[in-house]
């Protein structure tokens, strides 16, 4: 099963929990999570996510808990005419994850050659440059190889380097393989055209709620066969992040830690699940000395998760997109990005309410 030439820079020791590195009593925020872009052998596009978080802090802290597991999972699939047709109500999986409710107990084991995190029926084993995601969750089973392809963005700082800065992570590239099974159909991934990444980091937790309150974020997945991009942008902490990748090659668009990013909202849809009125087209830019992206982004369907923390609750949409663009680099080449299937997670806080009970 295992074909495709792996590359990663991760080890074996990135993979274990390190909370118990950070300072006595602060409160904090693990995940080893993935998230798949994906197309089937029958044509189908699939936006699956598996995430498994270890928080605490204690009762006072933003999670309320001590220390917990939660897990989050979204999965969807839609056929590949339904790009460009607008905005659609389409059905999907998807759970809150908070850390209150009453969460099976999780394990994290070290093998000889692997890291294993256990939550519940799934398995996140992780033995670089390869990863296998199994098990089932919520009626989604899932069984999926993951290569690297390319070396991982420690943006969070390396985790040597965790009991001095108490924070450290990085976002991984992968490819996938393997099966999605839901309601008796089975979904083979196509190893050509299934992209995604490993989200791994230890760090301290914030009060979210409070945090995204009027305010917004977004985390965003470009992927295709030569280009990838992964960037975050909150500006509500000043915080702005890029990884760029071309035939891979890495080329930066980060200044002084922080890159020129743009998500200038054109259209909203206001989703009759929730009634929240959600951006679903935007432009998008990112301008820096060694060259400038342009891309005009489209939403098709949605899927969308929550957190709980101490002063409310907030909502993070994953949008299933596409995007229409091109890079111009300093070095004179122009690549364009063409149909450049897109994840867009938005988030911001949708119940502004603190846990006050008397």
């Amino acid at each position: 099963m295992i074909e495709k030439i792996a590359q990663t820079n991760v080890n074996l020791e990135d993979q274990l929990s390190y909370k118990d590195l950070l300072p006595q009593g602060m409160p904090y925020l693990e995940n080893n999570g993935f998230m798949i872009m994906g197309e089937t052998d029958e044509g189908d596009e699939v936006s699956f996510v598996s995430c498994i978080f270890r928080v605490g802090g204690g009762k006072e802290g933003p999670w309320q808990v001590d220390d917990e597991f939660k897990g989050q999972t979204t999965f969807m699939v839609t056929p590949k005419d339904h790009h460009g047709k607008g905005m659609q109500d389409t059905k999907f999986v998807g759970n809150r994850s908070w850390a209150t409710d009453d969460w099976s107990r999780a394990t994290i084991e070290k093998t000889d050659d692997a890291v294993i995190w256990t939550l519940g029926n799934r398995k996140h084993i992780c033995r670089p440059p390869y990863w296998e995601i199994k098990g089932e969750h919520m009626g989604v089973e899932f069984d999926l190889l993951l290569t690297g392809i390319g070396d991982a963005a420690y943006h969070k700082g390396p985790y040597p380097d965790l009991a001095k800065n108490n924070i450290a992570g990085f976002e991984h590239p992968l490819c996938a393989e393997g099966t999605l099974k839901y309601e008796g159909k089975t979904y083979t991934l196509r190893k050509d055209k299934s992209f995604g990444c490993q989200e791994k980091f230890t760090q301290p937790a914030f009060d979210l709620a409070q945090v995204l309150r009027g305010e917004t974020y977004y985390w965003n997945w470009w992927a295709s066969d030569r280009v990838r991009i992964f960037i975050y942008s909150y500006p509500q902490m000043n915080k702005s992040y890029s990884h760029v990748t071309v035939d891979g090659e890495d080329i930066s668009f980060m200044e002084n830690g922080q890159s020129d990013i743009t998500m200038e909202e054109l259209e909203y849809w206001v989703d009759p699940q929730t009634r929240l009125r959600v951006p679903v087209k935007w432009h998008f830019s990112m301008k820096h000395p060694n060259g400038n992206i342009e891309m005009d982004i489209e939403a098709s369907s949605r899927t969308y998760y929550s957190y709980l923390t101490k002063s409310g609750a907030t909502m993070h949409y994953g949008l299933h997109s596409h995007s229409e663009g091109e890079m111009k680099l300093a070095d004179g080449r122009t690549i364009p990005l063409t149909d450049m299937r897109t994840y867009v997670e938005h988030g911001w806080t949708a119940i502004p309410l603190i846990a006050d009970a008397c």
